[in-house]
């Protein structure tokens, strides 16, 4: 509340001085956005620098309702996490296929493909659902339904989940855009298990600020050049 006290604030403070702007970006804070929003994000910045950005990071969830509330302008997700929200305009980046993610020393590593059913056994760290786009949770639910022998964890952030990966701790699943590898480390290996998966950012369908769309078009032409 505090936060959202400081922003309108600022906002109010700006607004009588047409040079100065600001734009809250929501995300997930996931190994991808930590790889690429940085370079992204002066891309947009040379081109505005008057702009003020605020970053948040926030849940799934509560991601969807900062933007719906107004306190985010622009959300980074997948595309299946906003299918239910009518008000969103979404804008594309990237298009993949869900991944296991094992330590190099792990059995499966040397696989270039792996069928559910290889998981078998094996100590899965799965997300909870605040942290579950639609696509992901119903392959943890397909997981934990019919992969026999499982020991599972529930972990609460996706940074956590990497970490837990490399210290030897189990295997996890997500969006191969999502995974960035430490090749000597952990190794993303492809699941066969087809579903649609894309991420990009989203803005409310009725903005009507130009910097808002134009930090969209930015991030676009920044992900094409990737």
């Amino acid at each position: 509340m505090i936060n959202s006290y400081n922003k309108a604030l600022q906002r109010t403070r700006n607004s009588f001085n047409r040079e100065q702007s600001n734009l809250t970006i929501g995300i997930t804070d996931t190994p991808l956005e930590q790889a690429i929003l940085p370079e992204m994000i002066k891309a947009f910045h040379r081109e505005y620098p008057n702009c003020k950005i605020f970053l948040e990071e926030f849940d799934h969830n509560r991601l969807k309702h900062h933007l719906i509330d107004h306190d985010s302008d622009v959300i980074f997700t997948t595309h299946d996490d906003i299918t239910d929200l009518a008000k969103a305009k979404y804008y594309h980046l990237f298009s993949g296929h869900f991944v296991a993610i094992v330590p190099t020393d792990h059995h499966l590593s040397d696989r270039e493909e792996l069928a559910l059913d290889d998981l078998a056994g094996e100590k899965i760290l799965l997300m909870d659902n605040n942290w579950c786009p639609p696509e992901q949770l119903k392959l943890q639910e397909t997981i934990r339904k019919k992969v026999d022998d499982l020991d599972i964890n529930y972990v609460n952030d996706v940074e956590i989940v990497s970490l837990m990966v490399k210290a030897g701790l189990g295997i996890t699943v997500m969006p191969s855009f999502v995974a960035i590898e430490k090749a000597d480390v952990i190794k993303a290996v492809k699941l066969n298990y087809p579903a649609p998966l894309d991420y990009g950012l989203v803005c409310r369908k009725d903005e009507a600020d130009p910097l808002v769309l134009a930090f969209c078009q930015v991030m676009q032409e920044q992900a094409e050049g990737m």
